[in-house]
């Protein structure tokens, strides 16, 4: 699957209905690995085995990690499993963008894609002050409605003790929901903040397009023994020309530093951080943009994953806009060999690794999407991060 010219633009085929990634794997020619190294393999990153991508039947399922019993002549010591958390990033577009349908008619397909993700963690962009009509009819806002809806999920949202969005200063809201019975809010000591929002601006100076977009950040901590971690929501410009581009490239660039301060001040020094967001950047259009930033400065990105849907089932563009297609509700996934990635889930620690990567497609049979679950014209992308073992002092 390269990146040539008679693959790109072209559409996926559909696939039959009990079609799956394990039988592509089980059917291709890995099979002749040495049994030792599949082995091998599962021990090292149990994980990646656990990952069952979405199909147009059932939601991804994630299951705990396996415990593994190391058999030996007189004992057999239990293996804890290596925690992990799934962390998604989802832009479920902004009630009044007019290349989607409205809010009340896609509103119910969010909430079902965010409910059933079974993800622990997501970040989530164009979450809104707009006044809409949301759960059980009332009038709220934007973000309000998403809030009522993940209830049913489990989800809450991060509870901002810092908030530099002053009314109207922020646009395109950017927030976190996590999963409640997995995952919590820390309280710090001190009156340390534990989580807050802020614009742009607060991270990179000289910025235009994208002073008044919103971030918001949150220290959280997996219930299953991951320790500490910064969580970060981002939404950058959209902007095509040289200074659109060159703001996506500023806050690239100071994001690490306003991430580490941030840490320092918090008492914190040098936890994992794992950034999800729609940075509006990706390489063909911007080879030094904001992905190449963070790159530079240690950031990985999850779509490198070793178990990877996309990958196995072809290729697929996480956002519905290309260049030869300005509609955001195609009938069907736009597939290409050299994908307009634009949603991403990265991090950065030594003690993080991601297992599997996957975008969140629901398709019918025919391979058009399952509207019952497409509710923007982005569609979510998911990681399992595994955690190792925090060092003792």
């Amino acid at each position: 699957m390269g990146k040539n010219e008679e693959n790109r633009g072209r559409r996926r085929a559909p696939k039959p209905p009990d079609h799956s990634v394990f039988k592509d794997f089980r059917q291709s020619k890995l099979m002749a690995i040495p049994i030792f190294l599949v082995v091998t393999a599962l021990v090292v990153v149990p994980a990646a085995s656990n990952w069952s991508p979405q199909t147009s039947s059932a939601a991804p399922t994630v299951s705990a990690a396996p415990t593994l019993v190391v058999t030996e002549p007189s004992v057999s010591p239990t293996i804890l499993p290596i925690p992990n958390l799934t962390f998604a990033s989802f832009n479920i577009a902004k009630p009044n963008n007019t290349a989607v349908p409205a809010w009340k008619k896609r509103r119910e397909a969010i909430g079902k894609t965010i409910n059933e993700s079974n993800s622990d963690v997501i970040g989530l962009q164009e979450a809104t002050a707009i006044g809409v009509v949301g759960e059980g009819g009332a009038r709220m806002t934007h973000w309000e409605d998403i809030q009522a809806m993940s209830v049913a999920g489990g989800y809450v949202s991060t509870t901002a003790e810092v908030d530099n969005c002053a009314s109207n200063s922020c646009i395109h809201s950017a927030h976190i929901l996590y999963k409640t019975d997995k995952v919590k809010q820390l309280d710090l000591p001190e009156g340390i903040p534990s989580a807050g929002q802020g614009r742009l601006t607060d991270i990179a100076d000289g910025l235009s397009y994208a002073k008044k977009r919103e971030f918001s950040w949150a220290y959280l901590e997996g219930l299953n023994g991951t320790g500490t971690f910064l969580a970060v929501s981002v939404h950058l410009n959209n902007e095509t020309n040289a200074r659109g581009k060159k703001d996506r490239e500023l806050v690239g660039n100071a994001f690490t530093k306003w991430a580490e301060d941030l840490n320092k001040a918090s008492g914190l020094e040098g936890v994992p951080m794992i950034l999800m967001g729609d940075f509006n950047s990706y390489d063909n259009r911007e080879p030094k943009g904001m992905l190449y930033e963070l790159k530079e400065d240690g950031w990985l990105d999850s779509f490198e994953a070793p178990t990877n849907e996309y990958k196995f089932f072809g290729d697929a563009y996480t956002t519905s806009y290309t260049k030869s297609n300005r509609s955001g509700w195609p009938k069907r996934p736009i597939t290409s060999s050299d994908p307009v990635r634009i949603d991403y889930v990265m991090y950065k620690s030594d003690r993080l690794h991601a297992d599997a990567y996957q975008v969140a497609l629901r398709l019918n049979e025919d391979g058009t999407f399952d509207n019952n679950y497409r509710g923007s014209d982005h569609m979510m992308v998911q990681a399992i991060i595994r955690f190792d073992p925090v060092p003792t002092p």
